[in-house]
């Protein structure tokens, strides 16, 4: 059973898909795409997850994303603290959840770990697939391909889809960010220090932004109940290239809660 609702959080109008019935004697997976991501860019794995666990879903438009409300303009800095408290937050209120896990991808992967230590009585576990937490050489070499081929190739118009009018805001809202003093200078260790739940990041191997620092960074801060899986022949988009052995640690893991 799949539902679609239009919610506000942070005073901003989100798109929700719900799948399966909430249940508040069971955790509820609430999905945090990338940052040039939506809804549909999961394709079917948020499905697969609910069917692998049983678990409720909850997946959303961040804003700015998808048919979210669109960008009206650039951001200033980072912006990953700021989307893991208030419209987080609300999102869980909207819902009555308090027992959630989270699953973030890249981006989403960021905010759903500063989420774990902001929101710590509601988050029960985090999975946080391929972290981007650093600004370092390869993340930003992989950025400046992604604008090469928004310019010249044929990401523009796949993702004009998806998106719609607020594309360009959306895209280059990112590539601004990622060259920002202010985004570069924020590791995120002082958030992953206060992190009280387990933890389960996966990276791809072959992760064309790059894995390490990030894996490096999450060891050393993370002091308990981290779990680390790294899948060989998969790159930055991991739970899509290898679909059923994500859904397997996530499940084996989210039911060990």
């Amino acid at each position: 059973m799949k539902q679609e609702h239009f919610i506000q959080a942070a005073e901003r109008r989100l798109r929700v898909h719900q799948l399966g019935h909430i249940n508040a004697n069971t955790p509820t997976l609430v999905f945090l795409h990338g940052a040039i991501d939506c809804i549909e860019m999961w394709r079917d794995f948020p499905e697969q997850v609910h069917q692998s666990t049983g678990l409720a879903v909850i997946v959303y438009d961040r804003w700015g994303h998808g048919q979210s409300e669109p960008l009206k303009a650039f951001r200033e800095g980072d912006t990953r603290a700021e989307e893991a408290d208030k419209p987080l937050l609300d999102v869980f209120k909207h819902f009555d959840l308090t027992n959630v896990i989270l699953v973030g991808h890249s981006y989403g992967g960021v905010i759903s770990l500063i989420a774990a230590s902001l929101h710590k009585n509601i988050i029960r576990g985090v999975v946080s697939l391929v972290p981007q937490m650093l600004v370092h050489p390869l993340c930003v070499a992989g950025a400046e391909a992604a604008k090469e081929s928004f310019e010249t190739g044929g990401l523009r118009k796949k993702l004009l889809k998806f998106h719609g009018d607020g594309l360009d805001n959306l895209f280059y809202d990112w590539i601004n960010r990622v060259h920002s003093k202010e985004f570069e200078a924020e590791d995120c260790s002082s958030y992953l220090q206060q992190i009280a739940c387990p933890v389960l990041q996966i990276y791809g191997e072959s992760d064309e932004f790059g894995y390490k620092p990030n894996l490096e960074l999450s060891k050393r801060n993370i002091i308990n109940n981290l779990t680390i899986n790294v899948i060989p022949a998969a790159g930055h988009y991991v739970h899509l290239e290898a679909q059923d052995d994500v859904t397997d640690a996530i499940s084996t893991f989210s039911l060990s809660l």
